[in-house]
């Protein structure tokens, strides 16, 4: 074995046990910091958080953009017509680009489960949510593809997701062997849309 094996082999090994299961990923640190700044500014109304917070977001609506194909004016004007609670659940979410995909989990920066991922992102904003695909969508106010903003729910049978604000482009933890990631929808699937603060 090669010294360079050997290094990657107990490398990867620490890093599960010491509970870094992200892959390394730019804006999942963008997210983390605007999402830091969200929260200083809900809890002191510091405006320059706020302003900073609102560029960080315009900065990964641009990248986000890129990695699903879309046109980055409507991905940041969909990212800025949002509320703050949308916007910081938002990016609680994508702080969590990379990380494993773990059955029934909910850890930030470890692993998560699909409805994982949503409650611990609403969370973040200060909403409770049930953890289970089906619940969290019957228990959101209905929207639909021409209503639904930037941090709604979507869901499709067994599966619940949040929406980017364009097209039908989310994010989400999708299954076993994929990181939390931004995808976009195939149209075959038949979505329903819900807003989880009414």
């Amino acid at each position: 074995m090669s010294s360079v094996h050997l290094f990657h082999q107990l490398f990867s090994r620490r890093s599960v046990r010491q509970g870094r299961a992200r892959q390394a990923d730019a804006v999942a640190d963008q997210a983390a910091q605007a999402l830091s700044l969200a929260q200083r500014y809900q809890e002191t109304g510091d405006a320059a958080a706020l302003a900073s917070f609102e560029q960080l977001l315009d900065l990964m609506a641009v990248t986000i953009a890129g990695r699903v194909a879309l046109d980055p004016a409507e991905m940041q004007r969909a990212w800025s017509e949002a509320d703050l609670e949308h916007q910081t659940a938002l990016a609680a979410a994508l702080s969590q680009l990379g990380v494993a995909y773990r059955r029934n989990t909910s850890k930030p920066g470890v692993g998560f489960d699909c409805s994982g991922l949503t409650s611990y992102a609403w969370a973040q904003a200060g909403f409770d949510l049930a953890r289970q695909s089906t619940a969290q969508i019957r228990a959101a106010a209905p929207r639909d593809l021409e209503t639904a903003m930037a941090g709604d729910l979507v869901q499709y049978p067994g599966h619940v997701m949040m929406y980017l604000g364009v097209d039908r482009a989310v994010v989400h933890a999708v299954m076993p062997g994929r990181p939390v990631e931004v995808d976009v929808v195939k149209a075959r699937r038949n979505l329903k849309f819900g807003g989880p603060t009414g």
